[in-house]
């Protein structure tokens, strides 16, 4: 556990001295205020809610983007510099070092979502409006769906470049946002083998519609906390499996 937290805490630092990190987090800021001054041009709908929509949806994409760029280049740069090399001569096993840099990773998105989320709740006050469990809620299943990502990014990073890790993440973004319809899709209009493979498919993939309470939250509709719990248990298995799979891969690397 201590080997784990120690690369876990060195990801984190190296994360939060990246620049990478203040760019994305600097713009994520102007654009949560910048909805705050363009709301009064909207017609027909409560300022405080175009507020928060928006803000909800770029703290998704920004926690994104940050998960897929930095995971992207993480392992490749301590392979580049060969600082792998010295961590592995240490007893620390694969499994650990790649569950380490989950959690750096994870640690820095979270601090990096919470500035975000401090400066969305003084927007929405100061329009009147108030942040409620919905709201909260939907930004937890955000941290979620970046965790899911975060394995993702790093299952793809054991075995190939830092573009072709982003294009693949990339991809599986898409794809996952998009499998439960497509899956509706195919059970109305496909054949028999197009719902094999969509079903196959859908498996496999994220199912990051799980992770969307947006609309609920920014509506006030009624959410139900059973369902969420669901979709914890749903991350945490997902990102188990993918971890688990990014060592068996990264265990076949050699670093001599």
């Amino acid at each position: 556990m201590e080997r784990i937290v120690n690369i876990a805490f060195n990801t984190f630092r190296e994360l939060i001295r990246g620049k990478l990190l203040y760019i994305v987090l600097f713009f994520g800021v102007i654009l949560i205020i910048s909805t705050y001054i363009l709301s009064p041009l909207s017609v027909g709908a409560a300022k405080d809610k175009i507020i928060t929509d928006v803000a909800l949806a770029f703290i998704s994409l920004f926690g994104i983007f940050t998960a897929v760029v930095s995971g992207s280049t993480l392992v490749h740069k301590e392979v580049d510099k060969r600082a792998v090399y010295m961590i592995f001569t240490r007893p620390v096993t694969r499994l650990e070092y790649l569950v380490g840099k989950f959690f750096g990773i994870m640690a820095a998105l979270t601090i990096m979502v919470m500035i975000m989320v401090a400066v969305t709740v003084v927007v929405v006050v100061f329009s009147g409006g108030s942040i409620t469990a919905g709201i909260l809620a939907a930004i937890f299943l955000s941290l979620l769906e970046m965790a899911v990502i975060t394995s993702i990014v790093i299952l793809f990073s054991t075995f190939t470049s830092p573009i072709l890790t982003f294009f693949f993440t990339l991809c599986m973004f898409i794809a996952g946002s998009l499998s439960g319809d497509l899956r509706v899709f195919a059970e109305k209009f496909g054949s028999q083998a197009m719902k094999f493979i969509v079903d196959t498919f859908y498996y496999i993939l994220p199912n990051l519609k799980l992770f969307n309470l947006r609309h609920e939250a920014v509506h006030g509709m009624n959410f139900q906390y059973s369902d969420i719990m669901v979709t914890v248990g749903y991350a945490i298995v997902y990102c188990s499996v993918i971890i688990y799979f990014s060592c068996l891969i990264f265990r076949k690397r050699e670093f001599v």
